[in-house]
């Protein structure tokens, strides 16, 4: 089991350390000692919201009976997120605890996550996405759909330790209406600079008489900066 984690673990590019401390929460005459989760690797990535987690902490404590003490378990999951922060759809990747109804919990779990706002705003707003999410629209998708992976969550409940670990993807229709937006933003300020295709005097020293209107246009579509104002300006005031 311990092996299947590591494979799971480096399949993320994770570092999961399974010696982490835990930190007691409660203790007394019972053997099941209760642990508050903690996040295994750099506390100074994106983390999972605290009610999230909360209900992950009872989905293992609700389904651990029956387990042996001492063991590990993994469940790798994909969510994929709105532009609002919600939860469209879970899928799991890998998991060692398939069966015993803590999987089944621990989706639910995560399908009610609202994820922080911090946390979508560096998603629709990042300049790299998915070869896979880029699909027929090609660059114009460029804006939007970076995955972002949350900081492992463990939790140990009777003994046994949860490893969970969730990729947050933007949900493809709201990369499609982020791309959409931006292809008729950067359309409206490409007939724009064809109206008004004469640089102004201060720029046509490195730039020429005229603006390259179609490159400005390329740029703004391949760029998550926009429209290029500095080769292209909107107006005759120079850009800071």
């Amino acid at each position: 089991m311990i092996e299947t984690l590591s494979r799971l673990a480096s399949a993320m590019g994770l570092a999961v350390c399974l010696g982490l401390a835990f930190t007691p929460v409660g203790c007394g005459g019972s053997e099941e000692v209760s642990y508050e989760p903690r996040h295994a690797g750099s506390s100074d990535g994106p983390a999972a919201p605290a009610s999230t987690v909360a209900q992950l902490e009872a989905c293992a404590h609700g389904g651990v009976g029956g387990m042996k003490e001492g063991m590990y378990y993994a469940i790798l999951v994909d969510a994929d997120v709105t532009e609002g922060g919600h939860v469209e759809r879970v899928k799991v990747r890998d998991s060692d605890v398939a069966g015993q109804g803590i999987e089944a919990c621990m989706v639910n779990a995560l399908g009610a996550m609202q994820v922080p706002r911090y946390i979508v705003r560096g998603m629709f707003a990042s300049g790299s996405v998915s070869p896979g999410a880029r699909g027929a629209m090609g660059n114009v998708m460029a804006a939007a759909g970076a995955a972002v992976t949350l900081v492992p969550i463990v939790i140990v409940a009777a003994g046994v330790t949860f490893i969970v670990a969730v990729t947050l993807h933007a949900a493809e229709e709201a990369v499609e209406a982020i791309s959409k937006k931006k292809e008729d933003e950067c359309m409206k300020l490409l007939v724009a600079c064809l109206e008004n295709k004469t640089q102004p005097e201060w720029n046509r020293e490195i730039y020429g008489v005229e603006k390259d209107c179609s490159s400005c246009h390329g740029r703004c579509m391949k760029e998550k900066t926009g429209w290029p104002d500095k080769m292209c300006p909107r107006t005759n005031q120079r850009p800071n």
